[in-house]
């Protein structure tokens, strides 16, 4: 397989496996943080910041700045979910409802299931 696509497939079967018969998401999170501490998250997210930066030395400053912030963003979501997952926070009082993209992630997450499905009867 060409390389250059091997990392799309990648992010395309992480985005799909939420359509599995045995997926649970209460042990992929808890999966992440048995593989990474928090220090690792932050050195990699650093790196792939400084990556970007450094390979679009053009790029304008204003997708640069939304991609460090979307940075500091997942970081710390990432550390909000450790600490739900180490202190057995109840999250089930969260209204996630009004959140801005839900209607556009429920469409999403709808395809995805589609193409799943699609590619699941191919393979059996």
């Amino acid at each position: 397989m060409n390389q250059k696509y091997s990392n799309v497939l990648a992010l395309e079967l992480a985005i799909y496996q939420v359509h599995d018969r045995d997926y649970d998401p209460a042990d992929k999170i808890a999966d992440f943080w048995k593989k990474y501490d928090i220090r690792t998250i932050q050195n990699t997210i650093s790196l792939l910041l400084k990556k970007s930066a450094d390979r679009w030395p053009n790029e304008n400053i204003l997708e640069l700045c939304h991609k460090q912030v979307f940075g500091f963003d997942l970081l710390a979501v990432l550390i909000a979910y450790f600490h739900v997952h180490k202190d057995y926070v109840d999250m089930s009082k969260l209204d996630f409802s009004d959140a801005e993209t839900t209607g556009f992630s429920l469409d999403e997450l709808e395809i995805t299931k589609r193409i799943h499905e699609f590619f699941g009867r191919i393979v059996d």
